[in-house]
Formats: structure tokens, sequence, C-alpha cells
């Protein structure tokens, strides 16, 4: 990788001064198995400089740790997680993940599916 400079650049810690990149996934969230009175987790990676805001959502609502929810976000790897305990029958659903910096902002989504479906039944 060659990089050129053209103009001298007047901040010493120039790694934060170029331009950024927009948040990207390096691992999708993929679809889960409801089981009831379990947990469930769904995990993806992100990429992106500077270093993405993440949030999940189920039907648009943002979820937050809190009650049976646990959202972890390792910021120096990207790794995101969104685990969910106690699951019961109205958790299926479809849940996403947002992520964005100065630069953009990307999102996925992946299915949480009731024990018995596959996913080709929730249409």
């Amino acid at each position: 990788m060659r990089v050129e400079i053209t103009e001298p650049s007047t901040k010493p810690e120039s790694a934060d001064a170029v331009p950024g990149t927009a948040p990207f996934f390096i691992r999708n969230p993929t679809v889960q198995k409801l089981i009831e009175g379990g947990s469930v987790i769904f995990d993806c990676q992100i990429g992106g400089s500077p270093k993405p805001h993440v949030y999940w959502r189920k039907a648009g609502i943002p979820l937050t740790t809190g009650y049976r929810y646990k959202v972890r976000y390792n910021k120096e790897t990207g790794e995101c997680q969104l685990e969910i305990s106690m699951t019961f029958a109205d958790d299926a659903g479809e849940y996403s993940i947002v992520a964005r910096n100065q630069q953009g902002e990307v999102s996925a989504s992946a299915q949480l599916l009731e024990e018995g479906m596959s996913p080709s039944q929730h249409h």
C-alpha cells in the first residue's frame, strides 16, 4: 500500500485527521431460533473510522441494556452483541443493528424465529 501526501498535515495525530470510512459490516448478524425461557445472542462485527456508534432496534424501537436485554460493543474489535434472556414467543421478529459515524450509516437485520418455523415461513 502506497500513501502519497501532497500537502503537510496541520495535525500531528494525522491518523485521526485523515478522512474516515463509513461503517461497514465485517460479519452480519444471523437468524436465531427462539427457545422459550432460554436466551438468544445476535452477534456481528462492524468496522469504520471513526469508530461507529451502534444501537439495536426491534420494530423500529431502540433496545438498550436493561431488564432482559444486554447490549455489548467492543470498539477495539468491532464486535457487537445483543443478548435477550428469558425469551418468550413475543420476542420473535426482526432485530436490526445500526452503526453510524460522521461518514455515514449502515444497518443489517436478522430474524428471531419461533420454534418450529423455518426462515421461509415468516412472511
